[in-house]
């Protein structure tokens, strides 16, 4: 059960047998019968789905068992319980946590904690006790006689496509992605940043028949040059409405943080954005916007992790050692670590045991995090011991067990960076469901991450090149002098401005922490370092994470009422 808008569920019955998709679908109603009709067991749809477009959750009832799925980056979850003996599931942790009446996961709190991301698979641990994280790329199949289990049911291609054929089909999975999110949509708006990613959703978007609205909010940066291209790119589209919130109107991180009562199944690092978030989706809300297409997910499908390099320098090391180069020259690596690095043959759980042991050496950024197998987490000068111990005995409860998403460090590091680009499409949305415009993500769509990961790693992975891959792919639809764009500024700036406008917000929030009491926090340590730093600690970053946590907790704890979520 659930409340979904009409264009957003489909259901077809026959008999005893059942399939819903719920979520963004190209699939026709005909389409689903047929499929139905000729699939008499849960575990034979990985063959009939595998084409289809969208995003969406898959329900099935055949034969007597039950399968339900999720989408393979993790947007669409599905979480399980045990209820009366009965296996339960759903798309939202926190509603499972409330129907079985469960406590707070107090280790999965201490986790969240970690800076910039909890590490596979301890990132799919839930904030509730006996609630269970489907893995993104499995399904939950109950059996007639009650037994559930988790079947894998997604696997990324082999990447061996050359840029140009990989492209084309980008090109297609994109277009169907965007495509599907429009029939029967009046108004649907998209985000219009003046980059690679949000160019290419906005100009597939404009072949619609729905009326468009371009979005492009500016940056306190003077050279951010976003409005720029955005300007740009409308001249080329006739019809679209450019709405621009201006500079002096832009909210800043951390603004209204003092009355933040999202109801988010877990903390997320988003959060702190909030403000500047709702005022976007409520100017869309306000011109008719019944979706709103964003670019998050480009940055991740379509380029490579420079962690490739460790494959490569075995398999073709002449190609490895130029890109080396470039991406040395890039990113000022240096050598002799760096070559070390990328030559170590280190099994991933022995990766993540000595992340384990590692997690009190500060937020250093002169490790070569480019070239591990994920980024290896740091804990805060303010969590305190008995966090810390928490964490601890998670990595090595797990040590020596932990599989990687692939068997190799460089497909490891893009499913994992997908994965967390996911949970943050999937945190935004909750956030800003109460505006009554959805948030739909294309680039993190099934298929167009499969065209992406299908491509080879060095010309999808390439120092000398800027998003080459999505270039390749929308020629022809963005003009050539829109693709001329090399990079963009940080938004560094804007973080500056809102910690220093909102530090008093933030000191109130060290008064009666959650954190606090639960023992994870010295709110004194914390008090100190509620400021804008740019010294080599860069305390402000991991501020994020422990400020996300904490709102988290002042609005799920002592709920006496189902979580409020809103269609």
């Amino acid at each position: 059960m659930g409340s979904w808008p009409d264009d957003q569920i489909m259901l077809h019955v026959a008999g005893r047998s059942r399939v819903a998709l719920i979520g963004h679908t190209a699939v026709s109603a005909d389409n689903l019968a047929r499929l139905a009709e000729r699939t008499g067991d849960v575990s034979a749809l990985d063959t009939a789905l595998a084409d289809m477009a969208g995003s969406c959750h898959v329900i099935a009832d055949l034969g007597g068992r039950q399968r339900v799925q999720g989408t393979a980056s993790g947007v669409r979850r599905v979480f399980h319980a045990e209820l009366d003996g009965h296996v339960v599931a759903a798309d939202r942790a926190d509603v499972l946590g409330w129907l079985i009446g469960a406590e707070l996961n107090r280790r999965a709190v201490a986790l969240s904690l970690l800076d910039p991301m909890c590490p596979h698979p301890l990132d799919d641990v839930p904030m509730w006790q006996g609630v269970t994280a489907l893995p993104a790329d499995r399904f939950l199949l109950v059996e007639a006689s009650g037994r559930a289990s988790a079947i894998r049911w997604w696997r990324p291609p082999d990447p061996v496509l050359p840029l140009r054929e990989g492209a084309r089909r980008l090109a297609t999975a994109l277009s169907d992605a965007v495509r599907c999110r429009l029939p029967g949509t009046e108004t649907a708006s998209c985000d219009l940043s003046g980059g690679l990613d949000s160019m290419a959703v906005t100009f597939l978007a404009a072949r619609g028949q729905s009326k468009l609205i371009a979005y492009t909010a500016c940056a306190l940066d003077p050279a951010d040059d976003d409005l720029l291209w955005a300007d740009r790119a409308i001249v080329e589209l006739p019809g679209v409405v450019h709405d621009v919130l201006p500079r002096d109107q832009l909210p800043l991180p951390y603004d209204g943080i003092a009355g933040a009562d999202d109801t988010l199944d877990e903390p997320s690092a988003g959060v702190i954005d909030r403000a500047k978030l709702l005022t976007g989706y409520r100017r869309m809300a306000a011109h008719g916007s019944q979706v709103h297409l964003t670019g998050h997910g480009g940055d991740e499908v379509l380029v490579g992790a420079p962690s490739h390099l460790h494959t490569m320098l075995r398999t073709h090391p002449l190609r490895a050692v130029d890109m080396f180069r470039g991406f040395r020259a890039r990113t000022r690596w240096p050598l002799l670590p760096s070559m070390v690095t990328a030559l170590r043959a280190q099994p991933y759980s022995s990766w993540l045991s000595s992340s384990g042991v590692r997690l009190a050496g500060g937020n250093s950024r002169l490790r070569l995090i480019d070239l591990e197998w994920d980024v290896p987490p740091t804990l805060p000068p303010w969590v305190t011991p008995d966090a810390h111990a928490l964490i601890r005995e998670s990595f090595a409860a797990i040590a020596g067990t932990a599989a990687p998403l692939a068997s190799t460090r460089g497909r490891h590091t893009d499913l994992s960076a997908i994965r967390g680009r996911a949970r943050l499409v999937r945190s935004l949305g909750q956030l800003v469901a109460p505006s009554g415009t959805a948030v739909a993500a294309p680039f993190l769509d099934d298929r167009v991450i499969e065209a992406c990961q299908s491509v080879r790693p060095h010309e999808r992975a390439n120092p000398w090149r800027h998003k080459p891959l999505i270039r390749e792919a929308m020629r022809g639809i963005v003009p050539a002098r829109l693709q001329a764009r090399n990079g963009k500024v940080d938004r560094s700036a804007d973080e500056e401005a809102g910690i220093r406008a909102n530090r008093g917000h933030l000191l109130v929030l060290c008064e009666g922490s959650h954190l606090a009491d639960l023992g994870f926090v010295d709110t004194g340590q914390l008090r100190a370092a509620l400021r804008y730093s740019t010294s080599p600690d860069r305390l402000h970053e991991p501020l994020q994470q422990t400020v996300a946590c904490e709102l988290w907790l002042r609005a799920s704890m002592g709920a006496d009422a189902p979580p409020a979520v809103h269609p």
